[in-house]
């Protein structure tokens, strides 16, 4: 798994939910970059991606992102909440780069 410590790795100015997705994204499309996962017959896909785009509709950028997370089948009556029972996709540290405003 991608340890952090809430205390030192998430950056100070992260103080939204949004931007914790945003950051949470990047870094997972980051250090998972080629690892895919099977999401249906002969269906593959990348397990995290993320991207910022130019919306020429509205004249706005945003940001992109996809998760496929495998869940533990506990999950279904486990009784904890939901996201306790993500499995992790790699072992990969988190890049220096991530833990700084």
């Amino acid at each position: 798994m991608t340890a952090i410590n809430i205390a030192t790795d998430i950056p100070s100015n992260i103080d939204t939910l949004e931007k914790l997705a945003a950051w949470s994204g990047l870094a997972l499309a980051n250090i998972n970059a080629a690892l895919v996962a099977v999401e249906g017959p002969s269906y593959t896909e990348r397990v995290s991606q993320a991207g910022v785009f130019y919306v020429q509709a509205d004249n706005k950028y945003r940001v992109l992102v996809r998760h496929s997370i495998q869940m533990q089948p506990e999950h279904l009556a486990g009784g904890s909440k939901l996201w306790t029972y993500a499995v992790e996709l790699s072992d990969t540290p988190l890049p220096a780069i991530f833990k700084s405003n």
